[in-house]
């Protein structure tokens, strides 16, 4: 009877002991690890079977998966959308006490970071012309610009071609510069000197667009094209002994505003 108690004894005392041991190997605390620590991924918990055979769970920091969007890390929803989120959505913009989505801008990802950008498949070229009969010679203008117009990288072209000429013009026409304006705002200027010295002769030129001009990430505007321009007439003065009329040559300035039917919508991505 003695025998058997300490039989008894033992096994339950083996038991016991088997009862606290967790685990043998490191691999068999991986399902506590998820217990406890519910979509981490594995790569961010330090799991391990310790010598007492009891399991030993850490989070690893700076680590992706371990729901902790840590910046001084260089996380952010680009580079560690599991836990920092996902960079997606419109943008926003503010019109007096109203907020309207951004048409055109997204937040998506650009060199790692999260910021807004437009689709590249939105935009189209478009190509305006018109031609201008002035006083002593005629020129046919063409704009081209994208839609809607990215101020970081959209060229704003201008073709200008000498189409016709009075027999009083002296040549060439000289064009000093392009603007591009709204009302009294400045949006881009090209000082130039551009001469046009025989007809069909066209040069074409690119203004570039200040990016202070917008107040928010996209705005629609009502532009206008200025050219300044210069050229000779023959003027004339009297007759010669001979009767025969004698010309002066007389220097003109003046200025041609062409104002767009059709506004132009400006966006300025930004992070």
């Amino acid at each position: 009877m003695k025998n058997k108690l300490i039989f008894l004894l033992f096994v339950f005392i083996v038991v016991f002991i088997s009862g606290c041991k967790e685990c043998k190997v490191s691999s068999e605390c991986n399902s506590k690890a998820r217990e406890l620590y519910p979509g981490y991924s594995a790569s961010c918990l330090d799991v391990g079977c310790n010598v007492n055979n009891k399991c030993e769970i850490d989070k690893i920091s700076n680590c992706c998966g371990n729901k902790d969007c840590e910046k001084s890390a260089g996380e952010n929803e680009c580079t560690c959308e599991k836990d920092c989120g996902k960079c997606s959505g419109k943008g926003e913009i503010k019109i007096g006490s109203k907020t309207y989505d951004t048409e055109y801008l997204e937040y998506g990802c650009k060199d790692n970071e999260c910021a807004l950008i437009i689709d590249d498949s939105l935009i189209r070229n478009i190509d305006l012309t018109d031609d201008k009969e002035f006083s002593y010679f005629k020129i046919g203008i063409t704009s081209s610009f994208d839609q809607p117009f990215n101020v970081d990288n959209s060229k704003f072209n201008v073709k200008i071609q000498l189409a016709d000429k009075d027999e009083d013009l002296v040549l060439p026409v000289t064009i000093t510069s392009l603007k591009l304006v709204e009302k009294e705002l400045l949006i881009g200027e090209k000082e130039l000197n551009e001469e046009l010295n025989y007809i069909g002769e066209s040069f074409t030129q690119s203004i570039p667009v200040n990016q202070n001009i917008m107040q928010n990430v996209e705005e629609e505007k009502r532009v206008s094209l200025v050219i300044d321009y210069t050229y000779i007439i023959k003027e004339k003065t009297g007759s010669n002994s001979e009767g025969e009329p004698t010309y002066e040559d007389k220097v003109k300035r003046d200025t041609y505003t062409k104002s767009y039917s059709s506004k132009i919508f400006f966006v300025n991505p930004e992070k």
